[in-house]
């Protein structure tokens, strides 16, 4: 079995177990008052979210995510999501807690297949940098260490 062959199959089953967490959650969302609600439509989106960066389709949305959430296309990222998107499911009956738990095992074993296939890893995750690497905030940046100067306060 090769990295693509592995690939595809995580990409497959990611996109599967967040098809059936969203339908999870638009159950949920009829089931009850206006709390059902609000969760339900936060975890659909999370998990609508998380499968459009798995199947990198519509490109539209594929290439906003990529720019403003971009998170989701590191390990560190989806697992966090994960987490939060089990921790609702956990509250959405029998269903929601086999989702999440289906959920929990997926993240989990694309992990330790990293270790057998560790190009099929790199193929779904991008690297996680440090944050001072490639930091980009629209405001201008953080200053390195190397070229920061103290500017002379104004005393008042």
């Amino acid at each position: 079995m090769d990295d693509s062959q592995v690939t595809s199959g995580f990409k497959g089953l990611s996109a599967l177990v967040y098809l059936l967490n969203a339908l999870c959650s638009i159950l949920f969302l009829f089931s009850g008052p206006y709390l059902s609600v609000i969760i339900g439509l936060y975890n659909i989106a999370m998990c609508f979210a998380v499968l459009i960066s798995v199947l990198q389709q519509p490109a539209s949305l594929n290439e906003k995510l990529g720019t403003h959430a971009e998170f989701l296309y590191t390990f560190k990222g989806r697992f966090i999501v994960d987490v939060a998107v089990s921790l609702f499911l956990f509250g959405m009956h029998a269903f929601g807690t086999a989702m999440a738990i289906i959920t929990m095992v997926l993240i989990i074993g694309i992990r330790l297949a990293s270790n057998s296939f560790p190009g099929a890893f790199e193929e779904i995750f991008k690297p996680s940098g440090d944050a001072s690497s490639d930091f980009d905030s629209p405001y201008g940046g953080m200053p390195s260490e190397s070229n920061f100067s103290p500017q002379p306060s104004a005393d008042l």
